[in-house]
């Protein structure tokens, strides 16, 4: 017998001992035993103490009743310790050949190494399913299969006896294994049984991301030939692809996409000209399409996309540095909007698509269209197809909905690192996305692991809703370069049903979130404020790789709203922009609390006896959202989301939210129970009052707190002392924080119940409003002389302040005054009052992680100066 024969016979012996090995009455098997004849190829050990050996022979030609007596007997006589004979032959045998000879079973397998590993395959997923395990691909499967042969071949070199405990625990330890590999390996559910070797690597990594883009039929290779005079030759200029698809988010219209590629940049090296060079030939062909009324622009919208990319180990998964640089605004049409692809971008995309495709495996991907006022209609909720909207590209979030006629499931992907604040608006965004119309949701980050499962249930819980089927995943992490393995030909078969969604019974979510994720419409009181720059949100979408031409805002506006953003691209907006379209006002009220109370339990008591107790009533707006939270400080926060609902714009985008937040602390110096409210709605506002007015009535009845508030109002000072008090916050020696000041803005009107100079007889019941540049108080008379200052009322006084914050500089601007005091007839009076807002130096933006944090250390410090201004002038 040759080598290779005699390998073939050493194959087909393992397969005949692995596929008995599922049979579970036996206590130990050996491959080519030491201890035993040549004859034998497998012994087998039961634990009724029988023994039974096993000889396999395998061939081409017939096996003949001569030949298999002879072998038969060889088998006996060489092992007269046996209880059970076997003789496997795996071939074709005579017709005479019965299933027994004298006492020696004959057993014919007339099978391929392939027939071999599909039964063995079957065999595996029977196991799985018996130990309650989920089975597992054909393709996984059959390498398992294979794995395993080669194991047994492995033993049968030193004669190994194996245990068949030890067998079941393989498998059971081999199937974590697996579930392991698919997690690092995910493409094996695309890739073909026997992979083709692709010779065009860069053209077949380019046609499977445009599969997994489901962006199908495009033109490849579009070229126009020009004379260029200085060569003195013609020179082509060529477009990679290009194709038109009906928009899914906007009504009415196409996309045109415009693709080039390049997968031989070093990510270290300038790649100014490769860029250049494309757009140049992005242009050059457009004309000519245009010219041969190819494309029609009109009801279009334009996306050229250019995947610069890297192939090199050391760059998979890197982003390009300074892109932003890499896009002139000379080398670009103010009608198109571009895309640099770097590898660290299509990474996150073909990671989630891959994700997806291994979930619910035999459904196609399809990607969930957000509705906005530019698709709006009822019929268009939840609306999805296998086109992934160009909107989506550089994107940190992508929805995919895999579903069947019987069950719908929405998996939501974010670049973000998971925790907690990340999953609760990821949550809010999945079922807003969507209107509750799934089965279930699955939430997937590219850092979770099984050690936060926690974390999960105890958000998911606070939905308190058993309808809310969610749970959170880990992203596959793929490279690029991984797309090499797909050969371009590589085709899939799905069942492509669509999920009946009249069988949904509505999902009733009562949301118990801490910030939510704004998304199309909600995006525009934000974006469209005049406060926001149209050349700061160029500057953000250029560092997430999208560029334009033009500063139009509201094309920038339009391209937003169809966009989905993240908790971090938030942040990073807010950072870039460092405006609160509605910023919080804040004012306070202080109660002397009787000696002999432990405030911490009681008010803690008080919270839950009452709150929300009737809060809502008339209140002309919904709670979305409130969360009780126990502070490191000790105090207490109330922190409440709020929508109103605005009749006259369309129903799926006229919704407003505010922040209602009511925090209950013991003032260090005064020792006295202080409520701080904040708010930026009027019916915020409302709800803070309720809150404070409900808790503090609660206590004064339980003897917690006097029945009287100090609290600073408009009437709490005569008219030159509130001139001196908005004054004195121009005085910031004490602060270590705020280094300079300007003041903006001065409000008063002169007291009509006094007697006026009658130079101002004319000013009497006007209000004077006056603006001011950098410290130009002593400009103004009124405000320098101390008769002056008894006959007016000081209302408001607005102030720039410069902060420097470890190394980050900028403005805290702050409004402060009386809740418009002199609009209250017929006696001027209101609570003391301010709102600030904060703003970043552009040159300091990029060391700034989180805004939030600077802006609760500011509202520390401007608090503090309140404190300090009060006690001077003895409020507190």
């Amino acid at each position: 017998m040759n080598g290779q024969y005699a390998i073939k016979g050493y194959v087909y012996q393992s397969l005949v001992a692995l596929l008995d090995s599922f049979e579970y009455d036996w206590e130990s098997i050996c491959v080519e035993p030491n201890d035993e004849s040549e004859k034998v190829d497998i012994r087998w050990n039961y634990s009724d103490g029988r023994i039974m050996v096993v000889q396999v022979k395998s061939s081409k030609n017939l096996f003949h009743l001569s030949a298999i007596k002879k072998w038969s007997e060889e088998l006996k006589n060489s092992t007269p310790n046996a209880n059970e004979y076997k003789l496997v032959l795996i071939g074709n045998i005579a017709e005479n050949v019965g299933s027994k000879i004298d006492n020696i079973i004959i057993e014919n397998k007339n099978m391929s190494i392939d027939d071999f590993q599909s039964i063995i395959m079957q065999k595996i997923n029977s196991f799985y399913e018996d130990n309650g395990k989920t089975i597992i691909s054909a393709k996984l499967c059959k390498l398992f299969a294979k794995a395993l042969n080669h194991i047994i071949l492995e033993n049968s070199v030193s004669g190994k006896i194996v245990q068949k405990d030890e067998f079941k625990k393989y498998l059971l330890d081999s199937f974590c294994a697996i579930e392991d590999q698919l997690k690092k390996s995910p493409f094996s559910l695309i890739l073909p049984d026997n992979p083709k070797q692709n010779e065009d690597i860069q053209s077949t990594i380019m046609i499977n991301i445009l599969k997994l883009f489901g962006w199908r039929n495009m033109t490849k290779d579009e070229n126009q030939s020009l004379y260029n005079e200085k060569l003195g030759k013609d020179v082509s200029y060529s477009l990679d692809y290009w194709a038109d698809y009906e928009s899914p988010l906007k009504n009415n219209s196409k996309d045109l996409l415009y693709i080039n590629s390049n997968f031989d940049i070093d990510y270290s090296q300038d790649i100014h000209a490769e860029i250049k060079e494309g757009l140049f030939c992005f242009d050059i062909v457009r004309d000519k399409l245009l010219k041969q009324k190819k494309i029609a622009v009109d009801g279009s919208y334009e996306y050229y996309v250019n995947f610069i990319l890297s192939l090199a180990d050391n760059d998979q998964g890197q982003t390009i540095i300074n892109g932003s640089s890499l896009f002139k605004g000379n080398l670009l049409n103010k009608n198109v909007t571009y895309y640099l692809i770097d590898n660290a971008k299509l990474n996150f995309l073909i990671s989630s698509i891959i994700t997806a495709k291994n979930y619910r495996p035999s459904m196609p991907v399809k990607f969930l269209y957000p509705i906005t006022e530019d698709n709006s209609d009822t019929q268009k909720i939840g609306k999805r197809g296998i086109y992934m909207p160009p909107q989506f590209l550089n994107s940190s979030i992508l929805p995919i909905i895999k579903e069947d006629k019987n069950k719908i499931s929405v998996l939501l992907f974010c670049s973000d690192k998971f925790n907690r604040e990340h999953l609760k608006k990821m949550i809010w965004l999945s079922l807003r996305l969507t209107s509750g119309l799934a089965n279930e949701y699955i939430l997937y980050f590219p850092d979770y692991d099984s050690d936060k499962q926690g974390v999960v249930a105890e958000v998911v819980r606070s939905y308190n809703n058993n309808d809310l089927n969610l749970k959170v995943e880990r992203i596959s992490n793929l490279n690029v370069d991984s797309l090499r393995l797909i050969p371009a030909d590589c085709t899939e078969t799905f069942i492509d049903e669509s999920y009946n969604e009249n069988r949904n019974k509505c999902l009733n979510i009562k949301p118990h979130l801490i910030e939510y994720l704004p998304y199309g419409d909600s995006m525009k009181p934000f974006l469209a404020s005049e406060a926001v720059k149209s050349i700061d949100l160029k500057a953000f979408l250029s560092n997430k790789g999208i560029f334009l031409k033009s500063a139009d805002k509201t094309r920038i506006i339009q391209l937003m709203t169809s966009m989905l953003f993240s908790s971090v691209d938030i942040d990073s907006l807010v950072n870039f922009v460092n405006i609160n379209e509605k910023p919080l006002s804040t004012t306070s009220k202080q109660y002397k609390m009787f000696d002999d109370v432990n405030y911490k339990n009681v008010i803690s008591q008080t919270i839950n006896n009452i709150y929300p107790h009737n809060f809502q009533c008339n209140l002309k707006a919904k709670v979305v959202s409130s969360e009780i939270i126990q502070n490191s400080d000790g105090s207490v926060t109330i922190k409440t989301y709020l929508e109103e609902t605005n009749p006259n714009k369309q129903a799926l985008v006229n919704v407003t939210s505010s922040i209602s937040q009511v925090t209950i602390s013991i003032d260090s110096r005064t020792k006295k129970l202080e409520f701080t409210k904040e708010y930026n709605s009027r019916p915020a506002r409302v709800y803070s009052d309720r809150i404070v007015d409900g808790i503090t009535k609660q206590l004064i009845q339980n003897n917690v707190i006097e029945d009287k508030a100090d609290e600073v109002l408009f009437s709490s000072f005569s008219n030159l002392e509130r001139a001196n008090y908005l004054l004195s916050f121009t005085n910031i020696d004490s602060s270590n924080i705020f280094i300079n000041f300007n003041a903006k803005s001065i409000k008063y009107m002169f007291d009509e119940s006094v007697t006026l100079p009658q130079e101002y007889e004319d000013k009497k019941g006007k209000e004077c409003i006056t603006q001011l540049k950098g410290k130009n108080l002593d400009s103004i008379r009124e405000l320098q002389d101390t008769t002056l200052k008894s006959i007016i009322l000081c209302e408001e006084i607005s102030i720039n302040y410069r902060f420097k914050i470890r190394d980050i500089n900028g403005n805290y601007f702050v409004v402060i005054n009386f809740s418009d005091a002199l609009k209250n007839k017929p006696n001027p009076d209101g609570i003391f009052i301010y709102s600030p807002k904060c703003y970043i130096n552009n040159n300091c933006k990029e060391k700034v992680k989180n805004i939030q944090s600077i802006e609760k250390e500011l509202k520390i410090e401007f608090n503090r100066l309140v404190k300090e201004k009060l006690r001077i002038f003895n409020k507190i």
